[in-house]
């Protein structure tokens, strides 16, 4: 469920482009109108307002966000806005390119396994073609040859991004209890990029993963996540992620964003990456997981911990929280 508000009746995206050009114009520019214009437009509204703002003023949108955003003050509101404004594949590429030059291997894993695993079919095959186009090889070469991730989680990773999982709601429950069976002895065995494994998560419909993971408590009297934290396999941790970005995504962005806000400071990075990753997804589920888990609302938490214009975008790409 996304969390996005648009206005009724919603200006056509010529006006919009006349609106931003206004709130551009001028002795400072008006960041307030630009928020409000463009954190309530979805992505599919915000690219029919770009083209229409380059054929009126023959300039790209995004180049003129990034001439007006390019004060230091403006340091995470920046990325904030202009990550939202982007195409959503495109973005999703270029953390994917990102993520494969982490230093830190299991952060970049983490980022390259959210954007595999918690995105539906179409939307991965667009961030391949959009990683080809931008960087002329593919996401699944470059994960293939970077030296970020070892064996046989480099594989596992190349496994995840190619994958065209089926989309639909139907299961298979002989399959699913087999390899319930299957997911047990490697978890029981700390080996948990065995091939079985391995092809089982990376290549089954998100549904059909969600009735193994049913057959699997009910065959063996714990959750999963109960086994898994008991795993001692380097690997436990990620396939953790894996399985909660298939099956309930909204557990595991309402846990990043809440540790992007924990402690000394606050992980802008991550904290806008949720966000805004997010957003025209499952934002109202994730709201909901928060005020569950952490008994406060994410409204409340990004009020405590950001500011100024970037806390403004945040907060209305989460939108209003829901009176209980």
């Amino acid at each position: 469920m996304a969390s996005i508000t648009v206005p009724d009746p919603l200006p056509s995206p010529t006006e919009d482009a006349k609106s931003l050009w206004k709130a551009f114009d001028g002795m400072g520019k008006d960041d307030n109108a630009i928020k409000e214009l463009l954190c309530h437009r979805t992505s599919a509204q915000i690219s029919q307002i770009a083209r229409a703002y380059e054929e009126l003023y023959k300039e790209k949108l995004m180049d003129r966000l990034n001439q007006e955003f390019s004060s230091f003050l403006q340091l995470h509101s920046k990325p904030a806005i202009m990550q939202w404004t982007m195409n959503p594949a495109e973005r999703d590429a270029k953390w994917a390119y990102k993520a494969t030059k982490e230093k830190k291997g299991e952060r970049g894993a983490l980022m390259i396994i959210e954007i595999a695993c918690g995105s539906s079919p179409d939307h991965l095959m667009a961030v391949r073609k959009a990683y080809s186009t931008l960087y002329s090889r593919s996401l699944e070469e470059e994960i293939a040859f970077t030296s970020a991730f070892k064996e046989p989680l480099r594989e596992f990773l190349v496994q995840l991004v190619t994958s065209y999982r089926y989309n639909g709601d139907n299961a298979d429950e002989s399959s699913a209890q087999s390899e319930a069976a299957i997911l047990y002895n490697g978890i029981q065995a700390n080996h948990l990029l065995q091939d079985q494994v391995m092809r089982m998560i990376s290549l089954r419909s998100k549904s059909q993963v969600k009735a193994t993971i049913r057959h699997y408590e009910k065959e063996y009297g714990k959750t999963f996540e109960e086994e898994i934290a008991a795993c001692t396999s380097p690997f436990s941790d990620l396939m953790k992620v894996v399985v909660r970005c298939l099956v309930s995504p909204e557990k595991h962005f309402a846990e990043v964003i809440r540790a992007s806000m924990e402690g000394l400071g606050t992980d802008e990075e991550a904290l806008t990456r949720g966000v805004i990753s997010r957003a025209e997804i499952d934002m109202e589920l994730i709201k909901e997981e928060y005020k569950r888990r952490y008994k406060t609302t994410l409204t409340h938490d990004v009020i405590e911990d950001t500011s100024g214009l970037y806390k403004d975008i945040l907060l209305a790409l989460i939108g209003p929280e829901k009176e209980p």
